[in-house]
């Protein structure tokens, strides 16, 4: 693995050990209650979107995967009814995160070097949409943050924090 596909992977890799621990205390209502006053994204429909946006990271490393995302996660968030359930998302997210290790084992500098036309954030080259998804991931990780914090749960950092402690 190249040193890129190494940094980028311990960016990612850092969001997938966050994931467990923001979905395995949820309920389904919880994971479907929608944030800002009903008007904005529940947690289901951001894992959604980060699964979307896996699918186009492997597209960005060549490998072409059938991408059930780019629908309904794309696009404004809903009640959620119509959404994958938590454990199906969970599930989802295994397989898409072993196929993203899968596909930076096979890139080299050259993948990364590789330019495309811009991604809507003035991104030059496949390394600056890389990074801008490893960017993208973090930030709506702090909103499934913010959504957990304001249903009275923990946030991811008290979750890791929580694992730390000695009993």
């Amino acid at each position: 693995m190249t040193s890129s596909a190494k940094t980028f992977m311990s960016i990612l890799g850092t969001i997938d050990f966050l994931i467990p621990l923001v979905l395995d205390d949820l309920t389904e209502e919880q994971g479907r209650q929608r944030s800002r006053s009903d008007e904005g994204p529940s947690i289901t429909w951001t894992i959604g979107h980060l699964l979307d946006s896996r699918h186009k990271l492997l597209a960005l490393l060549g490998e072409e995967h059938e991408n059930p995302y780019s629908g309904p996660f794309t696009s404004d968030a809903t009640s959620g009814q119509e959404y994958p359930t938590l454990a199906e998302l969970r599930e989802q997210w295994d397989e898409v995160s072993a196929a993203v290790r899968s596909a930076m084992d096979g890139t080299t500098e050259a993948t990364f070097d590789a330019r495309v036309s811009s991604g809507g954030h003035n991104e030059q080259s496949v390394r600056d949409q890389v990074a801008f998804l490893a960017f993208h991931e973090g930030y709506h990780m702090g909103a499934i943050g913010a959504i957990r914090k304001s249903m009275g749960m923990p946030g991811p950092a008290e979750r890791v924090m929580a694992q730390t402690e000695p009993r």
